[in-house]
């Protein structure tokens, strides 16, 4: 083993201990937040905050995947220790994402007014506090997104572990938060929203102030407007554009289903399927803990031609894909368990939905395994063709499930893993072509 691959699988471990330890801060946090919030507001009011949230994250959309085109070409730029052109790239991304996201809540400011959100959320709820509410949540995720491209640069510099400790810091003044919320007299979904929207982008703030100060090492990559260089629009969008599509098709395969859930059944059988997906998410998390330090230097590698450090890489990952495997069908069998542990026992989960939920964590990862690779060396054509068909299925099929079988909420999830199997075939496939020296045509695009 060379010292290159020395010091690339050095760097992935000291990560992914890092990412693991914070990540998994955040995942407590997060599980413990759920019960304080049902402490807080009842199992109806949380579950239109579920619905509200997964809706307004559909905005994500508007920044045209531009933060995984930077993700990709500014670590190309690293690699070439080109420090011009890596600062071209991320002033160039922050200036675009500044005018994106003023267009963005500009257009929304003006629509709110006339959407009626008590029908679209099937709540009673007074209608100043979701107008006031809606508001607040779109202007703290506009920020949001131009902020979070310090994550994506961290990232991009092989230094995920940075980001992990700005989402462990969310979630961990998110729960002091709600949980000094609930020794208020009267619940209040609009104090609820006002306090996990704006602490986000409080904390966003900072760290973008102490990332591009002048005695930072990354001082360097502070955005200038000077520096923004529209010659640079074209490589990013180009790149960028394809993972918008591939966003689009994710937001509709994942995204809507609580708006789904909430048309087809009620608000709090959307507080029912986030406990299951939250609970399983666990593997899926703990996985892309793993898999997060792989992209960028999945990127690096493959610029370098580095191919068999790439090779033993992925001989590693389906170890662990092989792991996570067993551990989620563990957690299938102690699941109830938990539950009354973690919620009460009145809270009650159909043993059919916690069985698919863990089928679909399992073909999620199988499927990330191969994805991030693809996504850091960005042949992503026959991802993108998949996406569409995928977004295209995935309503026709849960509505199908939802009429004509008797599986309830667990149609949504029958319906998700239907779709994502498409990719399971093929991106083993492109992979194993891409690593071997085969791949032509769409293979190789």
């Amino acid at each position: 083993m060379n010292s290159s691959q020395i010091s690339y699988n050095r760097n992935i471990q000291i990560n992914t201990l890092l990412l693991l330890l914070f990540r998994g801060g955040a995942i407590l946090c997060s599980f413990l937040l759920i019960p304080i919030s049902l402490n807080y507001l009842d199992k109806s009011d949380y579950g239109v905050w579920l619905t509200l949230t997964s809706i307004i994250s559909w905005l994500s959309f508007m920044d045209v995947g531009l933060g995984n085109g930077l993700r990709n070409k500014l670590a190309e730029a690293i690699e070439y220790k080109d420090k011009m052109l890596a600062n071209q790239y991320v002033s160039t991304a922050y200036f675009v994402f500044i005018a994106l996201m003023l267009i963005v809540f500009i257009l929304f400011s003006t629509i709110n007014s006339f959407l009626n959100w008590n029908i679209i959320l099937k709540s009673n709820l007074q209608r100043y506090d979701l107008l006031v509410l809606t508001f607040i949540i779109v202007f703290s995720f506009c920020c949001r997104l131009v902020l979070d491209l310090s994550g994506i640069i961290v990232i991009s510099l092989q230094k995920p572990f940075i980001k992990a400790v700005i989402d462990f810091l969310f979630n961990l003044f998110t729960l002091i938060s709600v949980y000094l919320l609930t020794y208020t007299q009267s619940k209040s979904l609009l104090t609820f929203g006002i306090a996990v929207s704006i602490i986000p982008v409080i904390i966003l703030l900072a760290f973008n102030f102490y990332l591009f100060r002048s005695k930072s090492s990354y001082s360097f990559l502070k955005p200038s407007f000077n520096s923004f260089n529209k010659t640079h629009l074209k490589s990013l969008f180009s790149l960028g554009m394809k993972f918008f599509i591939i966003q689009i098709a994710a937001i509709v395969v994942f995204s809507t289903d609580n708006v789904v859930i909430i048309q087809f059944f009620s608000s709090s059988s959307v507080t029912d399927f986030n406990i299951v997906y939250k609970y399983f998410s666990i593997i899926s998390v703990v996985f892309g803990i793993i898999l997060m330090p792989y992209w960028s230097s999945f990127t690096s590698a493959y610029t370098g031609g580095r191919l068999q450090w790439i090779k033993q890489s992925f001989k590693k990952l389906m170890l662990l894909w092989i792991g996570q495997l067993v551990v989620t069908i563990i957690l299938v069998l102690i699941a109830p368990f938990i539950y009354s542990i973690w919620l009460g026992r009145e809270i009650k989960i159909p043993v059919r939905l916690n069985i698919l939920m863990g089928f679909f964590v399992i073909i999620l990862n199988w499927n990330n395994l191969f994805v991030y690779f693809l996504n850091g060396i960005s042949k992503i054509k026959i991802q993108l063709y998949s996406s569409i068909i995928i977004a295209i299925l995935n309503f026709p099929l849960s509505y199908l499930l939802i009429k004509y079988t008797s599986f309830g909420v667990s149609s949504i999830v029958i319906s998700n893993c239907l779709c994502l199997l498409i990719c399971s075939i093929w991106a083993p496939i492109q992979c194993y072509k891409i690593v071997k020296g085969t791949s032509k045509g769409l293979w190789n695009e």
